[in-house]
């Protein structure tokens, strides 16, 4: 399948991908293309791609609906899309081959007058079977969530 991406929405075939740049100002030269791609996995807002891709989901049919990803990756990919980090330090990729959160512990948690900063260790169990120890760092503050996830607890 081929994929345009503008601004702010995702499409599947150059006329949508049109009628959503005017929507959001982006020229038409500007619209990113790729094609061959396989729409892996899709939530109400966000959309992973066989070329490690993570987009907006917001702009495609309604009934491309995949679903390849286990819940506790699609949780933790939730997390940090909802917040204001670009990409995970560990990368969405990474994320999406976690099978299975195993244990989670809290390494800090700090309360300051209008914050609060929460760090955890999670042992995960990934798609080949291999355990592998993130890190999450959470922050919130008036209004504002950031969330990350490394696989180093010095990132």
């Amino acid at each position: 399948m081929d994929r345009f991406i503008t601004r702010r929405y995702v499409a599947i075939c150059w006329a949508d991908a049109v009628r959503l740049a005017q929507i959001d100002s982006t020229k038409p030269q500007e619209i990113r293309f790729q094609q061959n791609v396989e729409l892996l996995h899709r939530t109400e807002w966000w959309s992973l791609w066989s070329d490690e891709q993570l987009t907006t989901a917001i702009g495609l049919p309604e009934n491309l609906q995949p679903q390849s990803l286990p819940a506790d990756a699609v949780s933790l990919i939730d997390q940090v899309w909802i917040g204001e980090t670009v990409s995970p330090k560990c990368g969405w990729t990474f994320l999406a081959k976690e099978e299975q959160i195993i244990a989670c512990e809290r390494n800090r948690l700090v309360r300051k007058k209008e914050s609060i900063e929460r760090r955890d260790r999670l042992i995960v169990q990934m798609s080949n079977g291999e355990k592998q120890t993130l890190y999450r760092s959470e922050l919130l503050s008036r209004g504002f969530y950031k969330c990350d996830i490394a696989a180093d607890l010095n990132d």
